[in-house]
């Protein structure tokens, strides 16, 4: 029984932490260029999570976003296949004046 339940142990930490699953995380940085296509907004942005789920249009047409707000300020969609408000859920906001 032991051995069984260290195999299994291996098993997981190999899994967890050392396989590479392939998946990559892009984490925007302040200010960096956004990626997509805006959805706008009728709120303006002043930092932190805002409660309607602007970014779940991505999900449906599967084309990248980001959010632009009232007050000019822009936060990166989660990029595809996600559909989260990463940018705004972070505070990190990009720069959407290239994509206009």
């Amino acid at each position: 029984m032991a051995a069984l339940i260290i195999i299994i142990s291996v098993v997981l930490l190999y899994e967890s932490f050392i396989t590479d699953h392939g998946t990559t995380v892009m984490k925007p940085e302040e200010n960096q260029k956004c990626i997509g296509t805006a959805i706008r907004v009728d709120y303006p942005f002043y930092g932190g999570m805002i409660e309607p789920h602007a970014c779940a249009q991505q999900c449906e047409d599967n084309m990248q976003h980001y959010i632009l707000y009232t007050n000019g300020q822009a936060t990166q969609c989660q990029i595809l296949p996600g559909c989260l408000d990463w940018g705004e859920d972070q505070g990190v906001t990009c720069s959407p004046e290239a994509n206009r």
